[in-house]
């Protein structure tokens, strides 16, 4: 009986155990279940009152139709309409005008403005033919020299020999004078010509008839150049002309298609516009830029929109004011909880003047931050500092 009542007592309290156990695993399930986190990436926690403060405004993205594109790419070139190369008039050596610096690229030259000189260059039968009537000039000068010595004695004597009671006409002392005043003359010319072979060459100016800023530069002081040579190139940066390539199989756009184009390194700018001006061999295509950007130069890279004709996608507009830049691309915060903000990057596919279209990654009612994304960028590496520091 005692037996009995033992296993009894046993079985209860096996039973009780197994109870306890099963209604502590809920429990643990539940205090193991990570919390709910729908923002795994990088964000930061700001409460209600300090958003009031930083001035955090947060509106709900509207879903809108995006239409289809086509990408194509290209480089920037110079307009040739509205460039030039300022060439050597003459054959010579370059020289630098006085008060004047070498041409630079990138550097703006003013309209008529004379930078360099060009000293003639003589080949080696000018300077035989040179040398030739130097030693006859001075052959010449050293004659005339002798005979106006000569003549001056015979008009001395003529003139002494007239006034002593004349002894000598006066015919005579004339001629003598004539003969004196003709050598005297050729010794004038002789001495002209010798000034002239004797001094340097002329030097020639060379000027830029128009201004613009200088693209190319071609020859440096102290070369020698041959005429017609070219020297610098100039144009008007602020007229850019972008060289389009579309893919291959892909049909030429019409003339009237929208294009925005969108150099690397200016995305997060507003997308230029532009208007074709030539197909130039197949699928390659010029567009001249109805504006341009102040550090744009020929070579940089750009991408051009052209939108399709055809079927739309529903997106979303993630307008400029929520952009900010992080380790070299756009970013922007989507308030995921009444405290919480989720740091999200920008998809570029599709810039518009506004902003870029996003058919991807956004959804049309999240709650993007369009006023103090900045601050809260600063913010979030604040925290991520001082987290780094503990």
């Amino acid at each position: 009986m005692r037996s009995l009542a033992l296993t009894l007592c046993l079985a209860a309290l096996l039973t009780n155990c197994r109870d306890k156990d099963d209604a502590a695993k809920p429990a643990a399930a539940a205090a193991a279940k990570p919390a709910d986190n729908d923002d795994d990436g990088p964000g930061v926690t700001l409460k209600p009152d300090a958003q009031t403060r930083a001035g955090i405004k947060v509106v709900a993205l509207d879903e809108q139709p995006v239409q289809a594109e086509l990408l194509a790419y290209g480089r920037l070139e110079e307009d040739p309409s509205v460039s030039f190369v300022v060439r050597a008039p003459y054959a010579g050596t370059l020289r630098l005008a006085p008060g004047q610096t070498w041409p630079a690229l990138g550097q703006t030259v003013a309209p008529h403005t004379t930078f360099a000189q060009i000293e003639p260059r003589l080949q080696l039968t000018d300077r035989l033919t040179l040398n030739t009537q130097l030693a006859a000039a001075r052959a010449d000068l050293s004659s005339t020299t002798v005979s106006i010595a000569a003549a001056q004695t015979a008009y001395d004597r003529a003139r002494a020999l007239n006034a002593d009671n004349k002894n000598v006409s006066d015919r005579v002392v004339q001629e003598a004078a004539a003969k004196l005043a003709a050598e005297k003359s050729r010794e004038s010319a002789a001495r002209a010509l010798l000034q002239v072979l004797e001094s340097p060459p002329a030097v020639h100016a060379v000027t830029a008839e128009r201004g613009g800023d200088v693209i190319e530069v071609s020859a440096q002081p102290g070369e020698s150049i041959e005429p017609g040579a070219p020297l610098v190139r100039l144009g008007q940066l602020d007229h850019l002309l972008a060289r389009i390539e579309l893919p291959v199989g892909e049909r030429l756009p019409p003339a009237g298609s929208a294009v925005r184009i969108v150099p690397a390194g200016f995305e997060d700018q507003a997308p230029l516009s532009a208007e074709r001006v030539a197909v130039v061999a197949g699928a390659t295509m010029l567009y001249r830029l109805t504006r341009t950007l102040p550090s744009l130069r020929p070579g940089n890279a750009v991408t051009a929109h052209f939108t399709l004709p055809g079927k739309t996608r529903e997106g979303v507009l993630i307008p400029r004011s929520a952009i900010v830049q992080q380790d070299g691309r756009p970013w922007v915060y989507v308030q995921t909880k009444d405290d919480r903000f989720t740091r999200k990057p920008v998809p570029m596919d599709i810039p518009v003047p506004q902003g870029f279209l996003a058919a991807r990654g956004f959804e049309a009612g999240d709650k993007l931050v369009v006023t103090g994304a900045q601050t809260l960028l600063s913010e979030e590496f604040k925290s991520k500092n001082e987290a780094d520091s503990n």
